[in-house]
């Protein structure tokens, strides 16, 4: 068995893995035996829906017979096609998975279209009649603010006709998606080069950022080259791809009656768009650290511009810090410490549970990530590669893991999620408490200059590099709701024009980094990528508060971790102690990298 895949040569096969780094699907299906069970039971549930069309309006009683049913259905169907993608994850050459993804996909499309009718019937109804329903009918309370969401949507839903049309479209409009996420994951090949010792190195994603830690700026060009040209090689394909998918967006907004695709993703969170307005123009208005830090960077490394592929190198030392698996464990569980003894205790069940799939393996999906679905403990994807970056990787996938697992725990499942616009808020809180611990403990001068670099460059990739993106999506979605054809020069040229702004005077721009739109899959998860800036802002005051022992700050933050969608993102996150309606958090956190660049030329 391999415990610890190195990190050159060739990558295990996931039968050599050892199991006791892998996650326990079994958890959820004991066989894929199981699987077939509960995927018939959806099938034959859905023959039972529309035995509740058109009766609804008749009682209380029956509408919250119908939320039930509802309930189960949605659980039952969250557990198969979270079985399905964690296996088709674990390799995504292996067929009999790719088919039963392909089925579950069918099955949600179908879900969609024998349901499509339940929205305009509870709609149909007189707001009051249904807060009478509310009023007056036991157990029906909890469902409040769900119907209240439901009540929300009455401008943006259609006919039960339409809507059934719309369900209808939805497995074909996902194409996009599911073509980039094939040729990601599955198919693009970057080659090998040669490393520090001469020796042969194939070049993955997992792996990428590794060799862009190199010292080697040959061998950090020659990484560079191989990824940015793989991709660019399919630049008119992956132009179209993403092309196709926003136009899918443009289709969806205009069916529904939204004035644009930002005011309809935005909508479904009920997220004022001046919230995204805020991170764009509050970051432009503070570039002046991240130039700053360019500026350190070129410095430290001698360069006369920093370029592309100096973005990564580690700044503090030549020292190559190696945290094997298990230390990293212990790291984060010390640092959680902070959030009391039972957050302890149920992270630990967690990282020695079978929660986590640590390391890559032939065919596995590239980077990290937690999923979870109502009724069943959550799971967290590795490719960890004993990195300082992987440690606090795992801290902020246990973030996630965790702040799932309270949800479930806590909620009914018709709360039992929880909106992107909270969820990178308990993931980078757990960075935040990692770094202050290791801060805290570790003396070696160079570790710590790594720290506050690594704390820096989070800021970097966290907040200005996604209000970037962020900034780059709005463009890309204004322009082809104009009629402008997303072509490749389109999209390369905002890209470039964007990188050379934020990076300013002392980052020299490579003609293949203005590709860099093609290999982000969050592109194809329309307007997410701005709250990776708005998460680390509210983690950054939250992480603090808690931190300096602020009155209520820790039972603020962990009632958060409960409370899953059971209210409104912004109020849950005000209740939390910030509000991020304004530019306030988003600026401070600009002035913290500030401070961490001022730390960091005292050590020097």
């Amino acid at each position: 068995m391999t415990t610890t895949p190195t990190g050159k040569g060739r990558l295990p096969a996931r039968e050599e893995l050892d199991p006791q780094y892998t996650w326990k699907l079994e958890d959820m299906y004991a066989s894929d035996g199981e699987w077939e069970e509960d995927y018939n039971v959806v099938d034959r549930m859905l023959g039972e829906v529309a035995d509740f069309e058109g009766t609804l309006a008749t009682s209380g009683a029956q509408l919250l017979r119908w939320l039930h049913f509802a309930d189960d259905l949605n659980v039952i169907a969250g557990r198969l096609g979270n079985y399905a993608f964690r296996r088709y994850d674990e390799n995504t050459a292996n067929t009999v998975y790719q088919g039963m993804m392909d089925r579950v996909m069918a099955q949600h499309a179908r879900i969609g279209a024998a349901t499509s009718w339940v929205l305009p019937e509870i709609l149909s109804m007189p707001e009051d009649v249904v807060r009478g329903h509310i009023a007056e009918t036991d157990g029906l309370e909890v469902y409040a603010h769900h119907l209240d969401e439901i009540l929300r949507m009455k401008a943006h839903t259609r006919t039960p006709s339409e809507e059934q049309l719309l369900a209808l479209s939805m497995e074909s409009l996902a194409a996009p998606s599911n073509i980039f996420g094939m040729f990601n994951d599955a198919d693009i090949r970057f080659g090998s080069i040669t490393d520090e010792d001469g020796g042969e190195v194939e070049v993955t994603k997992g792996r990428y950022i590794q060799l862009q830690e190199s010292r080697d700026r040959r061998v950090r060009e020659d990484a560079y080259r191989a990824m940015y040209g793989a991709y660019g090689a399919w630049r008119n394909t992956l132009a179209a791809t993403l092309g196709g998918q926003v136009k899918k967006e443009i289709y969806l907004a205009r069916a529904r009656r939204y004035e644009n695709t930002r005011h309809m993703a935005l909508y479904e969170d009920n997220i004022p768009e001046g919230v995204y307005d805020n991170v764009v123009r509050t970051i432009n208005d503070n570039l002046a650290p991240l130039h700053r830090s360019m500026a350190l960077r070129k410095r430290l490394l001698k360069l006369d511009a920093v370029r592309p592929w100096d973005l990564y190198v580690p700044l503090a030392s030549e020292a190559s810090f190696h945290f094997p698996y298990d230390e990293a464990v212990r790291h984060v569980r010390e640092a959680m410490a902070a959030l009391g003894p039972a957050y302890v205790r149920d992270l630990s069940s967690g990282l020695d549970g079978g929660w986590i799939d640590v390391y890559e393996n032939q065919g596995k999906t590239s980077g990290a990530y937690s999923a979870w679905t109502y009724g069943a403990h959550p799971f967290v994807l590795l490719n960890y590669s004993s990195t300082l970056k992987d440690v606090f990787t795992l801290a902020h996938e246990m973030g996630h893991a965790m702040h799932s697992y309270y949800t479930w725990k806590n909620q009914p499942p018709v709360y039992g999620g929880y909106t992107i616009f909270c969820a990178e808020v308990a993931s980078t809180t757990n960075e935040m408490l990692l770094v202050d611990h290791m801060l805290g403990t570790q003396s070696d001068p160079e570790l710590r200059l790594h720290l506050l670099f690594h704390h820096i460059d989070a800021i970097r990739g966290t907040v200005y590099n996604q209000a970037l993106f962020a900034e780059f999506e709005q463009y890309i979605h204004q322009s082809a709701e104009a009629g402008t054809p997303l072509t490749v020069d389109v999209l390369s040229g905002k890209m470039s024009e964007l990188y050379r702004r934020y990076l300013g005077p002392d980052f020299e721009m490579d003609d293949a980094y203005a590709m860099n739109w093609s290999r982000i899959p969050h592109f194809y998860r329309s307007f997410y990528v701005f709250q990776y800036a708005t998460g680390l802002s509210a983690a950054a005051a939250i992480s603090r508060a808690i931190l300096d022992g602020s009155e209520g700050a820790l039972d603020r933050y962990l009632e958060f971790l409960k409370a899953g969608s059971s209210r409104y993102s912004i109020d849950l996150l005000r209740d939390a102690g910030v509000d991020m309606t304004r530019p306030d958090p988003i600026a401070a956190t600009a002035g913290l990298m500030n401070a961490l660049l001022d730390k960091v030329e005292e050590l020097l």
